[in-house]
């Protein structure tokens, strides 16, 4: 997985937003919450029975149930 350095620089406040997760102020919880949905989902594809590979590679895309968070 690539990752954006960070060098304490304030990132413009449209490149930390994401859809329905909480407005970021810096990269590090950018970074953070981008690992949580990682996890989330992965969490999501189990409980579903479903392999990881199976969905959708797209942010958003995927299937989701806020449930199994």
């Amino acid at each position: 997985m690539m990752r954006r350095r960070y060098d304490g620089a304030t990132l413009p406040r449209e490149l930390l937003e994401f859809p329905g997760w909480p407005v970021h102020t810096d990269a590090l919880t950018w970074e953070r919450g981008l690992d949580e949905w990682w996890a989330a989902r992965r969490r999501w594809a189990a409980a579903h029975g479903i392999s990881e590979s199976d969905l959708p590679a797209t942010i958003g895309d995927a299937p989701w149930d806020q449930s199994t968070i």
